[in-house]
Formats: structure tokens, sequence, C-alpha cells
């Protein structure tokens, strides 16, 4: 599967396999091309809404991969055509936002034609066998609760051929800058460790959009083969945080799982399932229709 792009509220993604995304990868290491890879999800696509320099970096991203179903849903929403006229357009604008919502459990080969799911995560434990088989160096930065250290035992107690160092990291604010002089000096020391150890990998996991803009300001002073962005992946690797049974994930209702073993989270969900559905129909609803030639 090649790489197809889309756009969704102007935010670049891109479609492609797994195994396009390790040959992607494996080619730029291979080729001493930097790089760097995110991973929006439909919360993240939101902030960019208000965060101009967050659009930026997701937009020249190397590679801007859908994290979850909520973005391909969007992003097949808003390649159907619909009418000129405001209330026939508002009709079938519904129609359509029900049509995706179907194919999600009854056509999904429709619904993934054009751009599939990938998941971060699933891209980090990809990468790191990846490493494993190339005996490549990696760096797990982030989490100020241990989440890098505990993934990197899982990984080193499974993984053998490949090194692997970690660190916490500085307290940054959401703008990606240390909080203090303490966190500054803690940043600079982090800098000189990976630059050190020159891995082919770096994963940073701040957060959005703390992750994000960290990574891409410090890009080019790394000496990093490329990086990308992980979330909470630190976590599941480490067995934190618990995966969401097939049956949920299969379905497209990871959302559903989540509020149910934490609701606390409902706020950010409702985000996911409401506010960014209904953001991208009245995004569409505005957008002028092609006129045929």
């Amino acid at each position: 599967m090649e790489r197809n792009y889309g756009h969704i509220l102007n935010i670049k993604v891109t479609g492609t396999s797994m195994g396009r995304v390790l040959a992607i990868i494996r080619g730029k290491i291979l080729r001493h091309e930097k790089f760097f890879i995110v991973t929006p999800n439909p919360e993240i696509v939101l902030q960019a809404q208000t965060d101009k320099k967050l659009t930026k970096i997701l937009n020249s991203a190397t590679l801007s991969l859908p994290d979850g179903i909520g973005l391909v849903q969007a992003a097949k929403f808003l390649t159907l055509k619909s009418p000129e006229n405001i209330i026939f357009r508002t009709i079938v604008l519904i129609g359509q936002g029900l049509l995706v919502g179907l194919a999600t459990f009854i056509n999904k080969k429709w619904l993934f034609k054009e751009i599939s799911p990938i998941k971060g995560r699933q891209v980090f434990v990809e990468l790191v066998r990846l490493a494993n088989k190339k005996a490549w160096r990696i760096f797990l930065l982030g989490g100020q609760n241990s989440q890098a250290e505990g993934a990197a035992k899982f990984l080193t107690q499974n993984y053998k051929k490949v090194a692997i160092k970690f660190a916490s990291g500085p307290v940054l604010t959401k703008e990606a800058i240390p909080v203090n002089s303490d966190e500054l000096a803690k940043e600079n020391e982090v800098v000189r460790q990976i630059n050190s150890f020159s891995p082919q990998l770096l994963f940073v996991g701040f957060g959005a959009p703390k992750q994000e803009k960290w990574l891409y300001g410090w890009l080019k002073r790394l000496d990093i083969g490329g990086g990308m962005v992980v979330g909470g992946a630190f976590d599941y690797v480490s067995g934190k945080a618990h995966l969401p049974p097939k049956l949920f994930e299969k379905a497209g209702l990871e959302w559903a799982w989540r509020l149910l073993r934490e609701p606390r989270r409902i706020i950010r969900i409702l985000k996911a399932t409401v506010v960014f559905p209904f953001t991208v129909f009245l995004y569409k609803l505005k957008l002028k229709p092609v006129k045929k030639t």
C-alpha cells in the first residue's frame, strides 16, 4: 500500500500500511535522512484548530498517522460529494454521517479504502522490533511517573539485541518550555545524553501538544536517526495501562472501553466523540462544493 494523503480540518494525515511505515523508516535511517512521526487523534486535531504552531508541526511531519477510527471516519466523510443547495446539503451530510458511522460496523473495507487507522502504540512496538532485528539504539523520553523506565525494563527483557536508554526529561509548559531553571538544566542534560547515545530512534512521550512541540523544536540539534511522539504508549508497553479488548478495538469503540475504566476522562472522550464529529460536519457544511464542468 502506497502513501495516500488526506486533510482533516486542514491537518494532513498519511494513509498507508504498517509494512510501508516500517519500510519508509528503515530507508530513512539507512540513508541518514532525519525524520519525525506524529500520531494525531481527534483531540489533537481539535487542539490544532486554535494552535497555529501545532498545525505547522503536524503538517510538516514525515508521517502523520491517523491514530484511531475517528480520523478515518472524518476523512471518508469529507471525500463524499454533496449538493450546493444548503438545505439539501444539510440533509445529505446528515445521511453521509450516518452512512460512515454504520460502515464502521458493517463495511470497513469501504471506510478504509483511502486511509486506514494506525495506532501509535502499535507503530512504537513494531519499530522496537525492527530496531531489535537491526541491533539499533533507541531512547525513551518522557513521563513523570517512571513510564519511560517501566517501558525500558519491559523492552530490555523481551528484546535482547536492541540497546535502550531512557529518561523522564524536564517538566514542560504547554509550549514545551521548561517550567523553571532546574527543569531547563534537566532538559540540557537529557539532550546531552541523547546526543552521546546517538540513537537511531527517539520516542518522546510528554503528552500532546508538548511532545510534538518539543521534538520539532529540538530535532535539528539532536544526533538521532529520527523521532516519534508516542503519547501513552509507554504505559501500555509497561503494563500500567490496560489495552482494550479486541472486540472493542475492532468495533471502533475504544473510547467506550476507556470511559468504562476511567470515567474521569469523560471530557476528553466527549471532545473526540461529539465535539470533533460536529466540528467536521460544520466544516464540510461551509465548504463550497466543486461545480461540475
